[in-house]
């Protein structure tokens, strides 16, 4: 409990002195600002949540490792790492997308949210939860999010404009939360079929990406960028939705086995 308050504590002071220090600082660092403030605040919920319904010490440090994760991204950002290159910025996305909107939801903080949250977290909740009965429905409001924002007018637009920024991760970590929720809450043969359909399509927009002879991103700063940009979203982007359909087939068999 100290431990995080401590890590909470760090993170505001260092989005406090990035944005103190920024030229603009109402426009370099919006999103950053944000971002981490909204990490401040459902990490806040969640350790006041554990006072009221505990949770297992596997799921504490899933969501801490989750949040620590986050802290990394928003810390590159503040710091303009993920403003590089193209190649950086979708090092972001998956990073968000396949590793930290997994993590949290692996950690089953919804308990701990509500507890706290009262009758505004269970009506946001619920709307979320109406979304996540159906993984290849989940799947397909993923795909729109990624397609959409990775198209050169969204994605060029978000890079300008720090308020379409926002909206566009907020899009993708929305999305992702939704179709990994969906994915891990049902573990079904229709579960494998959404993993299954988001590792092609997103392996078929790197691929178009790396095979592109245009440049079509404003932060890519040669087209060699720009193919390493859609070589991280076809190869290592792709690997988390491999590892979870496996891990579905394995518990399949095992359930199979035993019967």
């Amino acid at each position: 409990m100290k431990f995080s308050l401590f890590i909470v504590t760090i993170l505001l002071a260092g989005m406090a002195e990035a944005h103190g220090g920024s030229e603009e600082p109402g426009k370099a660092h919006l999103l950053d600002i944000l971002g981490g403030g909204l990490l401040a605040i459902s990490w806040l919920l969640y350790l006041a949540g554990t006072k009221r319904i505990p949770a297992t010490f596997q799921q504490k440090w899933l969501f801490h490792g989750a949040s620590l994760a986050a802290i990394l991204i928003i810390l590159a950002s503040l710091h303009g790492w993920m403003d590089r290159s193209a190649a950086w910025h979708m090092a972001e996305h998956m990073w968000l997308m396949t590793l930290i909107v997994p993590l949290y939801l692996l950690s089953r903080p919804l308990p701990q949210w509500l507890a706290v949250s009262g009758r505004v977290g269970r009506k946001l909740f619920k709307s979320l939860f109406y979304l996540t009965r159906n993984p290849i429905q989940a799947a397909f409001i993923h795909a729109i999010a990624i397609w959409l924002w990775h198209m050169p007018g969204f994605y060029n637009s978000a890079l300008i404009h720090p308020g379409w920024h926002f909206t566009g991760h907020a899009c993708l970590v929305l999305s992702a939360s939704i179709f990994w929720w969906s994915v891990l809450s049902h573990r079904n043969s229709a579960a494998f079929l959404a993993l299954l359909l988001t590792m092609m399509h997103t392996g078929m927009l790197g691929a178009l990406l790396t095979f592109s002879h245009t440049l079509l991103y404003l932060d890519a700063h040669d087209l060699q960028d720009q193919q390493l940009a859609g070589l991280i979203m076809w190869v290592p982007g792709g690997l988390p939705y491999l590892v979870a359909g496996v891990w579905f087939s394995m518990n399949w068999l095992k359930r199979n086995a035993s019967g």
